[in-house]
């Protein structure tokens, strides 16, 4: 009888001895899981400190806050901006990130509005193709684009609203404009634009190779013409572009 007892007790002891071990080391559970910071977590983290580094930059510059205007969301990252033009009626700041140039933003003031207005046509001169029924191209929600080749290059551009979209690269690289701008338009259904009171403008240019891209986006409003500029792929840009206030 007493070696059954001690052998009971020596059961528990060892089951106790378990339970102790399971509670200093305890497996994740569906709540811990749940509660772990999620992409969208990390991005809204980084929305939040983008915006703050903008607000106080915006108290450094000369131009009147008024008409400063500066992006707050980057692709996926958190960015350290610096001021390389600083003026009363022009300002200029760029974005870092890991000592990789995200991009850079600029705001303009012109004499009237009549000027940037013109600003921007001079640079959209060129850029637009079509319309014309040979080259059109079905970009889903009601839009068409249009596409031709010219000496050595082939042009690509659609409008919505106010913006003209342009695309261009070397023939020889053989780049799917439709499907590029297919994406665009697809992204722009979710994701509005600054609303330019003439006119607006994003080209994409892909230099030989096809590998990398430069996006320029301008628009004007009032007096004012605000930019970006990057090399990012132009998903990334529209984002920037689209956070701008």
């Amino acid at each position: 009888m007493k070696l059954r007892v001690f052998f009971v007790t020596g059961v528990l002891a060892l089951f106790i001895t378990a339970c102790s071990g399971d509670q200093e080391h305890p497996t994740e559970t569906s709540k811990d899981r749940e509660s772990s910071p999620s992409a969208e977590d990390s991005s809204t983290s980084n929305t939040k400190v983008n915006k703050e580094k903008s607000s106080s930059y915006e108290n450094e510059l000369k131009m009147s806050e008024s008409n400063v205007k500066l992006p707050t969301a980057f692709p996926k990252r958190e960015v350290s901006p610096s001021i390389e033009i600083n003026k009363e009626k022009e300002y200029k700041v760029s974005y870092n990130a890991e000592a990789e140039k995200v991009g850079s933003f600029s705001g303009k003031q012109y004499a009237s509005s009549e000027e940037a207005i013109q600003a921007i046509e001079e640079f959209s001169n060129g850029k637009k193709v079509g319309p014309f029924e040979e080259g059109a191209v079905n970009l889903g929600h009601g839009i068409t684009g249009y596409g031709e080749g010219a000496t050595g290059h082939q042009y690509f551009s659609w409008e919505e609203g106010n913006w003209l979209l342009s695309i261009s690269s070397l023939t020889q690289d053989e780049m799917d404009h439709a499907g590029i701008a297919k994406k665009i338009v697809e992204y722009l259904e979710t994701h509005m634009l600054p609303a330019p009171e003439e006119k607006g403008i994003v080209y994409i240019d892909y230099p030989q190779g096809g590998n990398e891209v430069s996006v320029d986006v301008r628009w004007q409003e009032d007096n004012m013409i605000y930019r970006l500029q990057t090399t990012r792929v132009p998903l990334d840009a529209l984002e920037m572009t689209a956070s701008v206030s």
